[in-house]
């Protein structure tokens, strides 16, 4: 008997798209998701702190900031100490997200501290890579317990987990697509047949997704005529995710009809998307992939597609032009930024292509409404708060430094003594001169070259020092089978140095003191320099602005998540004997819950909640047991009779034992040493069937 349990800690109920859930089997706690908004709101991950100490391994569905936003802050601030397991898509398009997601949040907010860079990295460095189909067995606690994902077609390399041991298995499967793409293939959720338990989701229940064929002439439409007036067109998007899909129609639309208005897509990381996707093109769909094999281009190189970083460089592109800028939220990002230049312009036109999340920009933009804006705006420091950030500066630069040098000494003299004890440890193996045997003294020509430059000083330890040099330690160079190991630091892009470096705050004039910070990188370091030098110290002023919305707006359903026919349909198939819904709002989860109730058999659907029910909840969701209870027993071979095939009296197992039992399914069978006897595990359903009994030495049915 496997012990499941399962807590919900925010995404259930909810138009929220974040989700983040705690699966516990046996003792085992694997974290669900980890996801989080682009507002960075830490109220939201009050659950997740409470349980962070249960975590012993994250699994990661999904590249957006909805899955896995939230991994930096836990691992920095929250204590979170597991391995996370992705697919190697996830791991590269979710750096871009993170990387993306921290400098969009800085550029509105200087003073943002809830995690950096530095917490990015560690993530990623705890990320542990998968392929579809590959069934990984989990060593130590989690001996028993079997993970493996499978593909989802929501976004590239998006998973549906499963999670197996014993008999049991469990499916984590959120925002899957029933439908083939032009980049990604359909998700394998119907291949499985009832799991223990299915944790799943309503979100898109009250949707009807519409015909591919359809949804490419809307969107092509709604563009074209918007360029023919002369307006430029914005499509809020994310950066690494479902901009594929879009980029990827745009761009074949645009080499068929042979257009010449640009199309840019705008976020900072933008020149790493398609690169990053080129690499990946096994991940998709199968067309992609033969196309490629018989010597076509790669999809996603677009030759259409103008890679742009920021809005200076968006400027001198010509006009009417396509922009696809993040985020989809226009909460921040330079979507925010375009938003406040083109809405009032009624040439212009806005196309949404993922539905917009309840509570943001994007869900208050209508024709003709006025629209509240916060706008951030970033000033020089002054006066008294100069001051005192140059004070605070030069503390920091001050420590950092001691901080350093103490690190510096104490290697260095961990280094000297390992070096001395080698020095001592060579001298005891040499025999003295007086010793016999020992060879006698050198002769007059050779002394000059033995003894030239050498002293025998010092006392103690120190007694057998005989070079009179510099304590230095040569490099010790890693070797492999294929020779010197890389230093992958060595090889960093530069531009991916000078945008981490272009948001940190650089140090007053007063403050640039000569202090060697020894990170050992000489181009960052050469980089960060630069930029101290031309930047002065800011601080970020918020404001709120009107925006009367006078251009087009319309909506076309690029977010590829199943709709609520398929979702009923892949239940059907399923069948799972447990169902837990979740990332989902009370209407659609209502309504699934209700639909599953009254058609499938032998399912128990569950709906749990997070929402605290008195003042003394701590507000974790509560936690759902789901338990199965297998029976079964160890039927025993009577040593009497023998088989009559093999004359074996321990390898059968008597017809009749069956027979009153009722036992049809065969789950383990185990001969244990020493014994005669032949042990098995069987499942008792409702129907008392009998099956012969089988002997496997013989290979032949007991002729009871």
């Amino acid at each position: 008997m496997v012990a499941i349990s399962f807590t919900p800690l925010y995404g259930v109920q909810s138009t929220e798209r974040s989700c983040c859930y705690l699966l516990e089997v046996d003792d085992i706690g694997i974290l669900l998701d980890c996801g989080w908004t682009d507002d960075f709101d830490v109220a939201l991950l009050e659950p997740l702190a409470k349980v962070i100490d249960k975590v012993d391994l994250v699994l990661i569905s999904h590249p957006d900031l909805a899955h896995m936003g939230a991994l930096p802050y836990a691992m920095g601030t929250l204590g979170l100490k597991a391995p996370v397991y992705v697919t190697l898509p996830v791991y590269r398009m979710g750096e871009i997200v993170l990387y993306e997601a921290y400098q969009a949040r800085t550029k509105d907010d200087l003073e943002f501290n809830l995690f950096t860079l530095d917490h990015v990295d560690q993530v990623l460095e705890t990320f542990i890579q998968l392929k579809f189909s590959q069934k990984l067995k989990l060593s130590g606690e989690g001996e028993g317990i079997y993970i493996t994902p499978h593909a989802a077609g929501h976004l590239i390399g998006g998973s549906i987990w499963s999670i197996a041991k014993e008999t049991d298995e469990i499916i984590y499967a959120v925002d899957y697509n029933h439908r083939a793409e032009h980049v990604l293939s359909k998700t394998v959720l119907d291949t499985f047949t009832r799991p223990t338990l299915l944790i799943t989701g309503s979100m898109s229940l009250d949707k009807q997704q519409p015909k591919m064929r359809d949804r490419d002439e809307q969107l092509k439409d709604e563009i074209v005529h918007v360029l023919r007036r002369g307006g430029d067109v914005l499509i809020p998007c994310d950066s690494a995710g479902r901009v594929l899909e879009v980029l990827h129609v745009l761009d074949q639309y645009w080499i068929k009809l042979k257009l010449k208005d640009p199309i840019a897509l705008l976020h900072t990381m933008s020149f790493y998307t398609p690169k990053a996707a080129q690499a990946m093109l096994e991940w998709c769909s199968e067309r992609i992939s033969k196309n490629f094999d018989i010597g076509k281009p790669n999809p996603f190189n677009f030759t259409h597609v103008n890679l742009i970083h920021n809005l200076d460089e968006l400027d001198r592109l010509p006009s009417p032009k396509v922009i696809l800028a993040t985020s989809t939220s226009l909460n921040h990002g330079f979507g925010k930024d375009l938003l406040m230049k083109m809405a009032p312009l009624s040439k212009n036109g806005l196309v949404f292509v993922s539905t917009p999340v309840p509570g943001t920009v994007a869900a208050t933009i209508h024709p003709g409404t006025i629209v509240k804006l916060k706008v951030s705006r970033n000033v020089p420091l002054e006066g008294a708060e100069l001051l005192a950030y140059e004070a605070k500066e030069r503390r920091r630069l001050i420590d950092e430094a001691e901080l350093k040098a103490k690190e510096i000494e104490e290697a260095a003299l961990e280094d000297m003594m390992m070096t001395i004890a080698e020095y001592e440890s060579d001298d005891e193996g040499q025999p003295p001169t007086n010793a016999p045997g020992a060879q006698g003294p050198p002769t007059d020509k050779a002394a000059p070259m033995q003894l030239r430059g050498s002293f025998k000083v010092g006392f103690g330890q120190f007694a057998t020092a005989k070079f009179p040099m510099f304590f230095t330690m040569d490099t010790k160079c890693e070797w492999d089978e294929y020779g010197e190991i890389i230093r992958v630091d060595e090889f960093k892009d530069v531009h991916q140095a000078k945008a981490r470096l272009r948001k940190a705050k650089a140090a007053s004039s007063s403050s640039k003191e000569d202090v060697d910070m020894g990170n050992g990188d000489d181009e960052d370091d050469d980089v960060n320099g630069l930029a101290a030098a031309d930047r002065r110290p800011m601080k970020t002023v918020h404001s709120s602005q009107h925006i009367f919305i006078q251009c087009t707006v319309q909506f076309v359903d690029f977010d590829g998540v199943a709709d609520g026919r398929a979702i009923k349909n892949c239940l059907d198939n399923v069948k799972p004997r447990k169902l837990i819904l979740v990332h989902g709002t009370p209407e659609t989860t209502t309504e699934l819950q209700e639909y599953v109730q009254t058609t499938i058999e032998q399912c128990e659907a569950v709906r749990p909640s997070h929402t605290k029910r008195s003042s003394h909840d701590d507000g974790v969701g509560e936690c759902c047991r789901c338990t199965r209870h297998t029976r079964t027993s160890a039927l025993i071979s009577s040593p009497t009779r023998p088989c009559t095939s093999c004359r074996s009296r321990n390898r059968c197992i008597r017809r009749r034992f069956f027979k009153r039992l009722g036992a049809t399914t065969w789950h383990t069978s185990t001969r244990q040493p020493n014994s005669t006897a032949q042990h098995a595990s069987w499942t008792w359903p409702s129907k008392n069937t009998t099956r012969p009994c089988y002997c496997r030495k013989a290979r032949s049915r007991w002729p009871c």
